[in-house]
């Protein structure tokens, strides 16, 4: 099986990004595929919820690798991606939620796949926005940037907005649409917030397929 590096990244926090990530490898997990995650956020949220969740399944066998590794400059990540390139089947990177750190750009220039989650929020959509500059300016310097963007409207109660919002968020996402592809929503589900890193649950797959089998039938 080929080799895929997927980035987890927004430039906001609280998007639900690292969760995202933790349901994608679940997801990848019970479809039979071979995947792991490198944690390279600063909080180590997916590490400290493996630790926690290896003691909840004692004795039962992790269905994937999670690692965590410290940003430190660019020579230490382009290292980090040369051997990520080496791993067949889907490497998840779960990023650190401030994207301007300097040794982060190997972790952008050579992915395969972008996965940016967010809300229909004011703060998250400008942060999304300055995300979408960052790529943008990446690309122009590093010409062999070829990383597809998937946006995923993420954490969405479908039961709020006026007329005027929504009508705002569909034009927010043919936005978005202009530097990537929208996934189908990720709406708002208490089963979400309940996510760990050895099961996927019937309820949790079901919120999640939409959007997951969107992104993974577009990738090449």
């Amino acid at each position: 099986m080929k080799n895929r590096k997927i980035v987890f990244a927004n430039q906001k926090g609280g998007v639900g990004k690292s969760t995202l990530c933790i349901l994608f490898a679940n997801y990848l997990a019970w479809k039979g595929k071979e995947v792991c995650i490198i944690d390279t956020d600063l909080q180590k949220t997916i590490l400290m919820q493996r630790q926690k969740d290896v003691q909840l399944y004692e004795g039962e066998e992790e269905p994937y690798n999670v690692q965590d590794f410290d940003v430190a400059d660019p020579e230490t990540m382009q290292q980090l991606m040369d051997s990520a390139s080496q791993v067949e089947g889907y490497v998840l990177f779960d990023s650190p939620g401030n994207i301007s750190e300097d040794g982060l750009a190997p972790l952008f220039v050579d992915a395969d796949y972008i996965i940016c989650p967010y809300e229909y929020e004011d703060k998250t959509l400008d942060s999304t926005g300055v995300f979408v500059q960052v790529l943008n300016a990446l690309r122009e310097h590093n010409p062999q940037m070829h990383a597809q963007i998937f946006f995923v409207p993420n954490r969405i109660d479908p039961r709020i907005g006026t007329t005027d919002e929504q009508r705002m968020w569909r034009e927010t996402d043919d936005i978005f649409k202009n530097y990537g592809k929208v996934t189908p929503v990720v709406n708002s589900r208490a089963t979400l917030k309940r996510t760990n890193t050895f099961e996927l649950v019937a309820t949790q797959r079901e919120a999640v397929k939409s959007a997951f089998e969107y992104i993974l039938k577009r990738m090449k």
